[in-house]
């Protein structure tokens, strides 16, 4: 029994809605075996029934990830980063949310939020950005993915089109970290928005896993001086020393 539920939690991950009698075709097991499997997943929180199936239920804990792999090995993390950038938003905040994963979980913790308005190019996070009931505001411009999960979209013309934008706090992530070439990224459309964070953000916020640092992608998109927060769930003692000569605040999850 306990492999079976596992499975199905795995399947409403990966699909967000799941259905009886599809269940009962595959893995050919009765109607009534079906119902009580998900009554069970409804229990711990990770369900909500409806007549003929299930579906996922949106909170903190229980997270929609691209795939079971997420959710088994990184996704852990990467929702406590989120959830540590949650804390540093408040009501009528603007702020900008850039693209990645971890930005995709930070969009479906917006719901707490009265009167916040975000500015993203984040496609993927657009349908949690409306269930959460924010102000949306997205930037146009090529659509792209490095990852195969998310999308984004970037123009390599949008001075005009940011500059007269300002944000109380900007939130994005980034591929590699290395102490001579800064802070670095997979895409170089990704590059148009990030050199105009500087001039339209308070606060710049980085998220990233311990897995980044001294790491080093195609594209820098900012340098030390930039940044003025990390996220993460660990950091090495050469690159924590570097933080406090720049003047970079951590926050550790």
């Amino acid at each position: 029994m306990a492999k079976k539920i596992d499975e199905i939690r795995n399947l409403l991950y990966i699909n967000k809605k799941v259905y009886v009698n599809e269940l009962s075709e595959h893995y050919n097991i009765s109607l009534v075996s079906i119902r009580k499997y998900l009554r069970e997943l409804e229990k711990e929180g990770t369900a909500i029934r409806f007549y003929g199936g299930a579906e996922l239920k949106i909170n903190e804990n229980n997270l929609i990830a691209k795939n079971a792999d997420d959710i088994l090995q990184g996704s852990l993390i990467l929702t406590k980063l989120a959830q540590k950038a949650v804390e540093q938003i408040n009501d009528n905040d603007i702020i900008f949310l850039g693209s990645g994963i971890t930005c995709g979980i930070l969009a479906k913790l917006l719901y707490k939020f009265n009167n916040l308005s975000v500015i993203t190019n984040n496609i993927t996070a657009l349908e949690d950005l409306l269930n959460a009931g924010v102000r949306i505001y997205l930037i146009g411009g090529e659509v792209s993915s490095v990852d195969g999960i998310s999308l984004f979209s970037s123009s390599n013309n949008l001075n005009e089109i940011m500059k007269n934008i300002r944000v109380n706090k900007a939130f994005t992530s980034a591929s590699g970290f290395d102490m001579q070439k800064g802070f670095t990224v997979k895409s170089l459309i990704s590059t148009y928005i990030y050199q105009l964070i500087p001039d339209i953000a308070s606060e710049w916020y980085m998220m990233m896993d311990s897995s980044k640092f001294n790491k080093l992608s195609m594209y820098t998109v900012a340098s030390l001086d930039k940044i003025n927060y990390i996220i993460t769930n660990e950091i090495p003692i050469d690159y924590l020393k570097v933080c406090k000569e720049n003047n970079i605040k951590l926050h550790l999850v």
